[in-house]
């Protein structure tokens, strides 16, 4: 096991400290702690408000059915029925009615993924075929508090879906001019590297992947509508699946552009999971990457947080 640490500190240091793109990782590594860190600050307060919200109505809803058995019945609707008490069904009902909704609340995720984290824990150290099942039992809660998915959809093959739309003040010729050149991508989206024309329809993306690792992929164009709408997606055997689509229409402000964006990462939700944790999710960082794409156009000049113009900052290069 030393060893094992050992020769990981050592592959650590050797990615860091890359003579040519170990500024750029670290640079990287740094900025997705503080977007880690700002997450972690939004979940707590999140928490915090829906735990508080939520006592808050236990407890009222409480002194009412108080209020009500007082007066002799609680009224028809409220939690108890007229006339008696509730039977143990039906209290078992509005118990587990919150915890069978597609969506779960901060604070059932929260209690839920703890649960189910220390389940995990406690299964692994214990072995054997019982830990087995603790750790799998307590594995599923995780995954299905983690991602507020249900059991069912974590290996959905459809993946993950993604919808944004923004509003930009330019002609939508030039809007579409400049999506319809795939190249400009890494000019405005901050893990795009490069989008490199490969002849025909196809196009060689190569992104930031999980700890700054890239990822390689081809896609190809399906239908390009002039001034209207662009559709692809990812060539068969490679490493991303996704598809994508594009529409632009016309408004009295300049332009509106919708983007609709599914990706399958390895490993499904599950593995989505784990980009985010790593500071790759398309889904975070989409809003980002259109407001640059939107200043880009109207202003003229590329952004300096985006994936190009941090690789010509790391190389040594004066930034215009």
């Amino acid at each position: 096991m030393s060893r094992i640490f050992a020769l990981g500190i050592g592959a650590a240091l050797m990615y860091f400290y890359d003579p040519n793109t170990g500024r750029k990782r670290r640079n990287d590594f740094k900025n997705q702690v503080n977007a880690a860190q700002r997450k972690l600050e939004h979940g707590k307060e999140v928490l915090i408000r829906d735990a508080s919200n939520r006592t808050h109505g236990m407890l009222v809803e409480t002194r009412q059915w108080i209020e009500s058995r007082r007066q002799g019945g609680a009224s028809e609707g409220e939690y108890l029925p007229r006339g008696g008490m509730a039977s143990v069904q039906q209290v078992a009902s509005n118990i587990a009615a919150p915890w069978l909704s597609a969506n779960w609340s901060p604070t059932q995720r929260a209690s839920a993924g703890a649960f189910g984290a220390g389940m995990a824990a406690y299964g692994f150290l214990r072995g054997g075929l019982k830990g087995l099942v603790y750790a799998a039992l307590g594995g599923a809660l995780f995954a299905r508090a983690t991602t507020n998915q249900s059991l069912t959809k974590l290996g959905d093959r459809r993946g993950i879906l993604v919808e944004k739309t923004v509003n930009i003040d330019a002609p939508v010729e030039e809007v579409f001019a400049y999506w319809r050149n795939l190249e400009n991508m890494p000019q405005w989206m901050s893990h795009v590297r490069e989008v490199r024309y490969q002849g025909g329809d196809r196009y060689h993306w190569v992104v930031d992947g999980p700890a700054g690792a890239p990822v390689e992929w081809d896609s190809e164009l399906l239908n390009v509508v002039e001034n209207r709408e662009m559709t692809w997606r990812s060539v068969e055997g490679s490493q991303i699946e996704t598809t994508g689509r594009v529409r632009f229409e016309g408004s009295d402000t300049g332009t509106r552009v919708i983007v609709q964006l599914r990706y399958m990462p390895p490993g499904g939700a599950l593995g989505h999971v784990v980009a985010k944790a790593f500071g790759v999710d398309p889904k975070s960082h989409m809003d980002d990457d259109l407001a640059r794409m939107k200043s880009t156009i109207e202003s003229g000049r590329p952004p300096r947080d985006a994936a190009a113009q941090r690789r010509t900052s790391s190389d040594g290069a004066t930034l215009q």
